[in-house]
């Protein structure tokens, strides 16, 4: 943990605590995708598991310690998109420069694309941005997929 500062340390903490759903000062190892990626980061689902497995973390939960390490690891990761990438990718669907993606081709490409999610996810992720006319004001989404 010597590269993480103080202040990095403080944030971690904050992000970790809120995930400790007992109070013990662990979390589930099926959670440590989620702080990551509440802390801004982008990891892929297998590169997470795979972490998960080789340290021996399944089926257990997770002291904060062990999930600074895991954050570190990550972090020294060349990243596979950030929020810029993802406005220049969204970019390419918004036809009318609106700022909007249509909903049902965004469905598609989480469905069919990269680290695959399940029709419940998708809905999860992009229910509450899609407007009456079924699109999705992209930057709001990726506000709000991020921040969580």
């Amino acid at each position: 943990m010597s590269e993480i500062t103080d202040d990095q340390l403080e944030e971690l903490r904050d992000a970790f605590t809120l995930f400790d759903k007992k109070g013990d000062d662990k979390v589930e190892f099926s959670q440590i995708i989620d702080v990551l990626r509440s802390l801004k980061l982008n990891p892929l689902t297998t590169d997470v598991e795979k972490v998960i497995k080789d340290s021996g973390l399944e089926g257990t939960r997770v002291d904060f310690a062990t999930f600074a390490s895991i954050y570190e690891q990550f972090k020294k990761r060349p990243s596979i998109a950030n929020r810029d990438d993802l406005i220049e990718m969204f970019k390419t669907f918004d036809r009318d420069s609106s700022k909007t993606v249509f909903g049902g081709e965004f469905r598609q490409i989480l469905l069919n694309m990269g680290d695959k999610m399940s029709e419940p996810e998708i809905d999860t992720m992009v229910s509450p941005s899609e407007n009456a006319e079924g699109y999705i004001p992209y930057e709001t989404l990726l506000d709000f997929v991020m921040s969580q």
